[in-house]
């Protein structure tokens, strides 16, 4: 029996040094995927793509931009990833949120 595809996916990363911890919540709430990733470039695109497997759009928030999430977000600066529709949903980090989003490059981190 295979894995329901669904229409959206929502998920929430807490990002860290040496790992992550990601849930993905699908329309009705549930918890549809929960995984610690070690913060190496393999396991986070593995780890994208699982998410990818189980949703057509996926809304993104991590909760950190800076060195400890630079791999994590690096996707989100390619042009041709469907995997962040939104990278952080903070109004301060220039990305859009939740209405209009769209990919588009991390801005530099703020010293």
């Amino acid at each position: 029996m295979g894995t329901v595809k669904r229409d959206e996916l929502w998920v929430g990363v807490d990002a860290g040094k040496g790992h992550h911890w990601g849930a993905a919540v699908d329309q009705a709430g549930a918890t549809v995927w929960s995984k610690k990733v070690v913060n190496d470039e393999t396991e986070i695109l593995t780890a994208i793509s699982e998410i990818l497997a189980l949703a057509d759009r996926v809304h993104w928030a991590v909760d950190i931009n800076g060195t400890a999430s630079a791999l994590l977000l690096a996707p989100c600066s390619r042009p041709t990833t469907r995997a962040w529709s939104t990278c952080l949903d903070e109004p301060s980090t220039g990305c859009p949120g939740p209405t209009g989003a769209r990919p588009r490059p991390m801005p530099a981190t703020r010293t």
